[in-house]
């Protein structure tokens, strides 16, 4: 089958790292990392698992970073190599193995990814996942299968930017009707949004900011709208077809980040900003919760430095390493500063009550009105074009870029 594969021995990474530095066309070159040709379909583990032909893989930038060699080294263990790469999926069940009896072959499903203690056939499973916290949990290295969190990052068994990939039965949500693939391909990123505002859900009238406008800060606009609909809501984004993006999905106000906004923005909030001897402003006051979806040092600056004595920061963002931050105003405003990493059960509901769920749900209904966020379509033999479009939101007004592998 063909599939867009990702491997690092030591000598290709370097050879690809140092290639990048010179030109982005070496990412994808011969010798990279990242390659697209044939390979031979993954096995089903055991009967407890289906395989899947691929109707559309989505583009996330944790798999931009993946490629371009950004992803910290931090995260390897929980990976194994090769692996075909992509976990924003949407495909038809051809194989059903004998022990599943929860969908049959030609369902239409999308996979959650997340490689926890049922997929890799772990009894009794950990007390993260017995308790619903499911991207908490202790053996995303052991059991059944190679090492990996997701698919898409782990051996044997396949991902969504390949022609099939194989599932265990406890990942499956079968599609409704009544959605689209483009839909129902952003299950999965819309996921990890409402997982993020479910652990930190806003209350009435709380003032919340997102910063960055790419497809998990308006998916992030989205689950906010859905679930705390009466909370004030700003956006900061570098372009201006995001921020109207996020206007239309029910934002009070979208914020240029170029220039001199910190003022803009401490206004929105209801900051105060102090001048100090040197250095940028500190606000006294602002938002309630600051929901960080983009990468960087800069955004998290911009967070401890907008966000009230007390606030929380949530960070969705694949932040590695921060230099030249000012971490002052952490303590000096009793900040919490909380990672989400894709999703599991709701504070308020029963480990079976899944962000996952609760996402289809939401995007099944209209109460998440994000069926035109995937922007971009493309045959899996133009991976290079749909990847450039993927990182050029800019020039191509991309939020979500998706293969399509099948009708």
């Amino acid at each position: 089958m063909k599939a867009i594969t990702f491997a690092a021995p030591i000598p290709r990474y370097l050879a690809t790292k140092a290639g990048g530095r010179v030109s982005d066309r070496f990412y994808l070159g011969a010798l990279a990392c990242t390659r697209y040709g044939d390979v031979g379909e993954p096995a089903l583990p055991s009967e407890h698992w289906v395989r899947i032909r691929t109707r559309l893989g989505g583009i996330c930038g944790s798999d931009l970073n993946v490629i371009t060699l950004k992803a910290s080294p931090s995260t390897s263990p929980f990976s194994s190599f090769p692996f075909v790469i992509g976990h924003e999926n949407v495909g038809d069940v051809i194989e059903v193995g004998r022990a599943v009896r929860t969908v049959t072959a030609g369902t239409r499903v999308t996979v959650n990814p997340l490689l926890c203690c049922e997929p890799r056939e772990i009894a009794p499973v950990c007390d993260a996942c017995a308790s619903g916290d499911h991207s908490r949990c202790a053996h995303f290295t052991d059991g059944a299968v190679a090492p990996g969190m997701l698919l898409g990052t782990t051996r044997g068994l396949g991902g969504s930017w390949g022609q099939t990939f194989v599932a265990h039965a406890s990942q499956l949500i079968p599609v409704a009707e009544s959605m689209s693939d483009e839909q129902a391909v952003l299950v999965e990123p819309f996921a990890c949004s409402v997982h993020a505002v479910r652990a930190n859900l806003p209350a009435d009238g709380a003032r919340v900011l997102v910063i960055g406008g790419g497809s998990i800060g308006l998916l992030t606009v989205a689950a906010l709208r859905a679930l705390a609909p009466r909370a004030r809501l700003t956006v900061l984004a570098r372009h201006a077809f995001q921020r109207d993006c996020a206007q239309r999905l029910g934002a009070e106000s979208g914020i240029d980040a170029h220039g001199d906004y910190l003022p803009v923005l401490a206004d929105a909030g209801g900051a105060r900003l102090l001048k100090p001897i040197l250095g940028k402003p500190v606000g006294v006051g602002g938002f309630d919760r600051t929901f960080v979806c983009v990468g960087g040092a800069a955004a998290m600056d911009d967070a401890m430095r907008v966000t009230r004595a007390g606030g929380t920061i949530v960070l969705l963002g694949n932040s590695t390493t921060m230099n030249f931050i000012d971490w002052t105003p952490l303590w000096l405003k009793e900040l919490t500063v909380r990672g989400s990493l894709c999703y599991g059960a709701h504070a308020h509901a029963s480990p079976a009550r899944h962000a996952f769920v609760e996402a289809a749900e939401l995007i099944a209904s209209g109460r998440a009105p994000i069926g035109d966020f995937v922007t971009h379509v493309f045959p899996l033999a133009q991976y290079r074009r749909a990847i450039d479009v993927a990182r050029s939101k800019r020039a191509e007004h991309s939020i979500k870029v998706a293969f399509r592998l099948a009708p």
